[in-house]
């Protein structure tokens, strides 16, 4: 027999309604659970069956239609505008750069003491009567640049009618027997140009062996050493240099005619030593019987002349 209890009215029924909003109500949970419909492609088959359709077309009002027109109205007249400008731009430009105002009529060159000037206006291009506008300062300056003798170059251009170019040539310290041609060299030992009997200029030449091009330094810093007055001679007593594995850095002097050999590792300090030597034998008076004088490491040793007088041969 099926016996259903009921909550009295008034009584327990309050109390039941109010554990379970509190949560403390001693039945399970009741789960609601939906259920989803699932439509099967015959049902969407049938829809369609029946002339229903899903598409929707895009709507648009007049107001935005409006909107749209003026915007590509507006857009066509600055294209219109800017290619009127662009065109009248190109017309002006080659109107100035063809004009007789601007003609070349005066080219100042200045810093050059081997180049000629005729020489520099060839390789910038600069012909008589050239409109200056059509003349590009970016293209002398590079074309310069890549002469041999020239160190660095300023083109400016002065209207109407002047082009001013200001050049810095390089200076030669030695000569070098390189492929058999003897060439220029920097204070650096870097090569400028092949020697040319009518502009010879006597120097000293230098001599590097195979594997002693990072030592190349070291004749800036001997230069820098006689223009300070830090050795016993001047730069035209040398009369050739030698960078060699064995020797280090080997000047030949033609007046006392002594070969000094200058270890590369720690070169200011045997250049040092080497002085402090020099000054010594100075003072005895034993100088002019020296034939070479070495310094490397810690060590300074002295040879003299052979019974000849001559000085040992590099």
């Amino acid at each position: 027999m099926n016996v259903r209890v009921g909550a009295l009215s008034g009584l327990g029924g309050s109390s039941s309604a109010k554990r379970r909003r509190n949560g403390y109500s001693g039945y399970a949970p009741r789960v609601t659970v939906k259920s989803r419909v699932v439509k099967s492609k015959g049902n969407r088959n049938r829809n369609y069956s029946r002339g229903e359709c899903s598409l929707h077309m895009p709507k648009m009002s007049l107001g935005g239609m409006g909107r749209f027109c003026t915007r590509l109205v507006s857009m066509a007249v600055m294209a219109v505008l800017v290619l009127a400008v662009s065109v009248g731009l190109l017309a002006g430009y080659r109107w100035l750069t063809t004009v007789n105002y601007f003609a070349l009529q005066h080219v100042s060159v200045t810093g050059c003491s081997r180049l000629s000037e005729e020489h520099i206006r060839d390789v910038a291009g600069l012909t008589p009567g050239v409109n200056v506008l059509s003349l590009s300062m970016d293209r002398m300056r590079t074309d310069l640049v890549r002469e041999p003798w020239i160190d660095a170059v300023s083109v400016k251009r002065v209207l109407p009618g002047t082009i001013l170019v200001d050049v810095k040539e390089k200076s030669p310290s030695y000569l070098v027997q390189y492929q058999g041609t003897l060439y220029y060299a920097d204070e650096g030992g870097r090569i400028i140009d092949k020697v040319e009997p009518g502009q010879f200029v006597s120097l000293p030449q230098i001599e590097v062996e195979a594997g002693m091009e990072k030592h190349l330094p070291l004749l800036a810093d001997l230069r820098h050493a006689v223009a300070e007055h830090q050795v016993p001679f001047d730069f035209g007593q040398i009369a050739w240099l030698r960078l060699s594995w064995g020797r280090g850095l080997e000047i030949r002097l033609l007046d006392p005619g002594i070969l000094l050999c200058l270890g590369s590792k720690q070169w200011d300090r045997n250049l040092s030593r080497m002085n402090l030597v020099w000054t010594d034998l100075r003072r005895r008076g034993e100088l002019g019987s020296v034939g070479q004088i070495t310094a490397e490491g810690d060590k300074v040793w002295v040879e003299k002349r052979g019974n000849s007088g001559d000085a040992p041969q590099g």
